[in-house]
């Protein structure tokens, strides 16, 4: 089955290449940035995209929303994590968290859709903690993977390989239940 994933993040895109190249889903990337309303849930958000773009291109599509979580702040930055990375960079979130309880977790949701139906929402949490120092900084990796370790793992995400990430991150779970969903649905 083909099916359009739209995403302007490259990485995001390899990784669920990777995680679908299982489930005989063949993705093909789009490009196009969409409009997102954060005041709303990371859900709100993909199910109201998806919806949108879906009666737009009249072709199934997939996108994800992911937001990060610090126990420390009731869920700060939630879906606003690039946001807070760019204006705050390393340096601010670790002053942000200095003294304070490192736990975080990444939330993805990916969302379904396909013209005349509603959206099919898929989830994946990852639970880890926050550094207190950047590993691999000048690694091409997404800057949050160069922070975050993890629950039951000893390195960062930006010292693993793609396969290992993709073994137990957030996005692979959600997206490996999207697979399923494909499987049992269309084949």
């Amino acid at each position: 089955m083909k099916v359009t994933f739209i995403t302007t993040n490259k990485r995001k895109f390899i990784e669920v290449r990777d995680i679908l190249k299982n489930y005989a889903v063949e993705i093909k990337q789009l490009a196009i940035d969409y409009e997102e309303n954060h005041d709303a849930s990371i859900e709100e958000v993909a199910r109201s995209a998806a919806e949108k773009l879906t009666n737009e291109l009249q072709k199934p599509i997939v996108l994800e929303d992911t937001g990060l979580f610090f126990t420390a702040y009731n869920g700060f930055p939630g879906a606003l994590p690039k946001f807070v990375f760019h204006t705050l960079g390393y340096r601010g979130i670790f002053k942000l968290l200095a003294g304070e309880n490192r736990a975080a977790y990444f939330k993805t949701v990916a969302a379904y859709c396909e013209p005349g139906e509603g959206p099919v929402l898929f989830e994946g949490v990852m639970k880890g903690q926050i550094t207190e120092e950047v590993y691999n900084e000048d690694k091409d990796e997404m800057p949050y993977d160069k922070i975050f370790i993890p629950d039951g793992k000893e390195v960062t995400i930006s010292e693993m390989t793609l396969q290992e990430k993709n073994s137990f991150s957030q996005r692979a779970a959600a997206f490996r239940q999207f697979g399923e969903y494909l499987q049992k649905n269309y084949q």
